[in-house]
Order: C-alpha cells, then sequence, then structure tokens
C-alpha cells in the first residue's frame, strides 16, 4: 500500500504522521470532507466511504491519505465557549445551522418544543453532556451519521423518550 504525499507547497500537516488521532483531529477531518461534498467535489457515495475510513482512524497518517487532495486541515480552534443553556415555556427554541458546539448543553422546556440539531455543527469535543428536561413539551437531538447517543437517566411526564 502506498501513501499520498501532500502536494508540493503544501502546508505541513498540524502534527507528526505517527501519533494517535484525537476525536477532534476525526472531526476536522470529517467537517473537510463533508465541505467538499458540499461544493461538489465529492459524490456522496465517496464521502460516506471517505468518512468511514477518517472515523476508524487512529493515527494523523490513517487520516492524511483520506484529505490529502482536498487541502490541509485547519488548527484546532478554541473551544472554551462555556455551557450553552436553550429554554421555552411554550414556544420553540432551536440550535441548528454551523455553529461551535460546547461541552454542555442545557435543554428545558415546559410545554414547547427545543430542537438541537448537530448535523452541521462543528464538534471539537469527544463527548458532549446535554442535560435536557421537558414537563410536556419535547427535547429533540438531532446527530450526525457515525455519533453515539447515550442516556444516561430519563424521567417522563406527559411525554416520550426515544433513543
Amino acid at each position: 500500500m502506498t501513501e499520498r504525499q501532500p502536494p508540493e507547497g503544501a502546508a505541513p500537516a498540524p502534527a507528526a504522521p505517527a501519533l494517535r488521532a484525537s476525536d477532534a483531529d476525526r472531526h476536522r477531518a470529517a467537517e473537510l470532507l463533508r465541505d467538499a461534498a458540499g461544493d461538489g467535489r465529492l459524490g456522496l457515495d465517496e464521502l460516506d466511504d471517505r468518512l468511514e475510513r477518517v472515523y476508524a482512524a487512529k493515527t494523523h497518517a490513517e487520516i492524511a491519505p483520506v484529505v490529502a487532495d482536498l487541502g490541509p486541515l485547519e488548527p484546532a480552534r478554541a473551544t472554551d465557549t462555556g455551557p450553552l443553556v436553550l429554554e421555552t415555556r411554550s414556544g420553540s427554541v432551536k440550535q441548528n445551522g454551523h455553529w461551535l458546539v460546547p461541552r454542555q448543553i442545557t435543554a428545558r422546556c415546559t410545554s414547547g418544543n427545543v430542537t438541537i440539531d448537530f448535523t452541521e455543527a462543528d464538534c471539537p469535543h469527544g463527548e458532549v453532556l446535554v442535560e435536557a428536561s421537558a414537563t410536556s413539551g419535547n427535547v429533540t437531538v438531532i446527530v450526525p451519521r457515525g455519533w453515539a447517543v447515550r442516556i444516561e437517566s430519563a424521567q417522563v411526564g406527559m411525554g416520550n423518550i426515544k433513543n
């Protein structure tokens, strides 16, 4: 198996290839792939194939050839944004589109709806804590392919909880 070399004059990788990749490294590579698909540089089948390879990668050397033809990976950005609180009594609150995910999110609703959509979000963390409560409303969390959701405890009044 041969490894692709970056084009001449390209910026060097942000970390040594033999080093273990972090979840943030994999997420940055996945974001680069999604941007390339959005620009029409990758088809959906190729995007799926490359995303599988990126999320399975253990080292930078395994990630580099998957994204080498798309440009350099951006270095990690500052991520200490503090907790996000989404709260409503009877209306609807949505967090969606392109946004930077903090480590902790609190979602509360009495009889309204709170939606947290991570599909276009930039999430540099390996784990995000979402504390959700709903009296008779709904809290909906939408995650992209490859993410895992774990419910550690749950209570229901007049609603539903599904995983």
